[in-house]
């Protein structure tokens, strides 16, 4: 079967993947069922669609064959891949998060954690998670990059009673050459 990690390398640069491994921390799952491994990446919004075709594009360009999946109750989409290379790729990556020291995989990352787990305006570019650990560990990301954080903090979540943590990123993230959809749609860039 050859390295797991060679699946990536010759396809993908380092800010392809950082974006698939952010996106996959702030809106994926992955899973194993009747021997099947599953890697799934959600979506809820109609103005997903230009992430939902990075995402598909990525992972073809990977030589993987990525399928949506509708799910009318939630009226939300998945893009679904069976593949248990990049099922256990995924996992490493993950578990490897905090050694990686590669700056152009750190905004492929952030890039991802925000067109996924993000709310991009003009003026503002916010990330909100339950996690505490990983906003912590996405603030260190931040820095690593010379990116400034404006503001980190937790609300009350209305709907029960978890803290949803907040990170406010400086937009002049903006300036990076980074590939985050929803930051370059907001700001027409």
């Amino acid at each position: 079967m050859g390295k797991i990690t060679e699946i990536f390398p010759n396809n993908l640069d380092d800010k392809e993947v950082g974006y698939l491994i952010g996106f996959f921390i702030g809106d994926g799952y992955s899973y194993i069922h009747n021997r099947h491994y599953v890697v799934e990446f959600y979506f809820n919004s109609i103005n997903d669609k230009q992430i939902i075709n990075y995402i598909k594009y990525l992972l073809e360009k990977i030589g993987l064959n990525p399928f949506k999946v509708k799910d009318k109750r939630f009226n939300s989409l998945r893009i679904k891949v069976n593949s248990k290379k990049f099922w256990f790729l995924v996992k490493r990556k993950i578990v490897k998060l905090n050694q990686i020291k590669n700056k152009n995989y750190l905004i492929g990352f952030i890039s991802g954690f925000i067109d996924s787990e993000g709310y991009v305006n003009n003026g503002e570019i916010q990330l909100c998670q339950k996690d505490k650990n990983i906003l912590l560990m996405i603030k260190n990301f931040c820095e690593f990059v010379d990116i400034p954080i404006r503001k980190f903090w937790s609300l009350e979540n209305y709907k029960s009673k978890n803290k949803l943590w907040r990170l406010r990123v400086a937009t002049s993230f903006k300036n990076l050459e980074h590939n985050s959809k929803k930051i370059k749609r907001a700001y027409n860039l």
